[in-house]
């Protein structure tokens, strides 16, 4: 179900009435991203595919289900930047009200699908997970708020982490849990935004826009491409598999439409029950 319906199209399968607003997915060329710019296309909205890499933004746009009324995007930048986010935001409200913003955006560096240990952090490795996991989605939500809608129909998600709750566990030897790969600033990143998420609920509050995050536990992406899913690591999560990217899509979609309307500064997990152990 769309946001705030308000006219009626018939762009292939989509035959319900949808409000002509555009949406941004940063990291959309991503694993998760790719599947969050899929459903919101499907849901109606014009979508930015926002991303480091052009091609991999213009042929995730390129990609996704006709909406009937306007052109899907792909915009590249570097996203941890506050002038590149000035230009997304002008970018995708030229095409109509920015109605949802996911930002999606996200590192968690590894060394061959392990985790790198904290005294092994370099200061420019903290310094850019810092800046693409929390800088990035500040920047977008601050340049981009002026054209969101006012009458309760926007939106904003950010992508969190089980991270953000658990900590990012000891080291390969440790005989404790939680068991993950990340390395302690990306799960310190997480727990940042997370915070930021809730400060930003209660600022735009007044402006009827709502903000939400979305964390889950362990998904099957690129990112964790080259982390096996070995006993110990699955032991943790009672439903024994890693989520896939239309499940987190499908927590986006929920809290970008008509069924959640009341719902702000949430973090919604989704992660197979893990922190239910």
């Amino acid at each position: 179900m769309t946001s705030n319906p308000t006219a009626t199209l018939d762009a292939g399968t989509l035959k319900r009435p949808v409000l002509l607003q555009t949406a941004i997915v940063t990291g959309g060329a991503g694993g998760i991203g790719q599947a969050i710019s899929r459903r919101l296309a499907a849901e109606g909205y014009a979508v930015v595919v926002a991303d480091l890499d052009k091609e991999a933004a213009d042929r995730t746009a390129a990609a996704l289900p006709d909406v009937g009324w306007a052109e899907h995007r792909g915009f590249a930048g570097n996203l941890a930047d506050g002038d590149t986010n000035k230009e997304l935001a002008a970018v995708a409200a030229e095409t109509g009200p920015v109605g949802v913003v996911v930002n999606a955006v996200g590192i968690s560096p590894k060394r061959n699908g392990d985790k790198i240990r904290f005294f092994e952090l370099s200061d420019e490795e903290w310094n850019t997970v810092m800046a693409v996991n929390v800088a990035a989605p500040f920047f977008l939500v601050r340049e981009v708020y002026g054209h969101m809608p006012t009458d309760g129909s926007a939106s904003i998600v950010n992508l969190l982490s089980i991270t953000a709750k658990t900590g990012t566990g000891g080291g390969p030897d440790a005989g404790f849990g939680p068991f993950l790969p990340s390395s302690v600033v990306y799960g310190a990143s997480k727990a940042a935004l997370q915070n930021l998420t809730a400060s930003l609920a209660h600022e735009l509050a007044d402006l009827k826009i709502r903000v939400n995050g979305v964390a889950p536990g362990f998904v099957q992406t690129p990112m964790m491409g080259d982390v096996p899913q070995d006993a110990r690591l699955l032991g943790q999560v009672p439903m024994k598999r890693f989520a896939t990217p239309e499940e987190i899509a499908d927590a986006v979609a929920f809290l970008t439409g008509n069924q959640s309307t009341y719902i702000t500064g949430i973090s919604l997990d989704v992660n197979g029950g893990f922190l239910t152990c």
